[in-house]
């Protein structure tokens, strides 16, 4: 879903969740303008399942909408995203988890001139990626998608995660060493099939 077309739908149908205050609504557009691409690659790495990455991104944004007069302008990101941590528990809840499932064709259609041969290593990039972030401890992979992913601080990850700053910077280190063992124990069995 586009950012503008969930700001308008929302905004309409949802009227009564919003302030009624003009700056609380442009507060609102803002927010999803600046930050709707991001809580949708944060909650795809967070393991949320493919065909409900839209629905648990506008969750986030209905959310934000609800509150959006309780958040202290300047930490609209850090809200949104720890948001995106609780929305992302409850949707791998209740779907069995999958690996993604998006056919050439679509990703075709969406990437342009990108040759065959580049749509199946970019197909092939993201099923690595998201098994070897499956095989992390939620807290794992908030952290490690955070930091590696969305390029934040330990600061800002501590905020989202609502932990201190020394535990953020631990389950970082943590992640890395796990991921990158998951990493070495695939690149074993590819090299002994080879």
């Amino acid at each position: 879903m586009h950012a503008g077309t969930l700001v308008t739908a929302m905004l309409r149908s949802q009227g009564s969740l919003v302030s009624s205050d003009s700056s609380a609504r442009a507060r609102l557009r803002e927010c999803v303008t600046a930050y709707f691409p991001a809580v949708h690659r944060f909650l795809r790495g967070l393991g949320v399942p493919p065909d409900a990455l839209d629905d648990a991104a506008q969750d986030v944004f209905l959310v934000a909408a609800k509150r959006i007069d309780e958040v202290r302008p300047g930490a609209e990101k850090s809200y949104l995203f720890s948001t995106a941590v609780r929305v992302a528990h409850a949707v791998r809840r209740r779907y069995v988890r999958e690996q993604p499932t998006d056919d050439i064709e679509e990703a075709a259609g969406e990437s342009g001139a990108v040759s065959p041969d580049a749509l199946v290593d970019q197909k092939r990039a993201g099923a690595l990626l998201a098994s070897l972030l499956s095989g992390l401890s939620e807290e794992l992979r908030s952290a490690f998608v955070l930091h590696e992913i969305e390029g934040m601080t330990l600061t800002e990850i501590a905020k989202i995660v609502d932990v201190p700053r020394a535990t953020a910077a631990s389950r970082v280190r943590r992640a890395r060493e796990e991921f990158q063992r998951r990493l070495e124990r695939h690149r074993k069995r590819s090299q002994g099939e080879s």
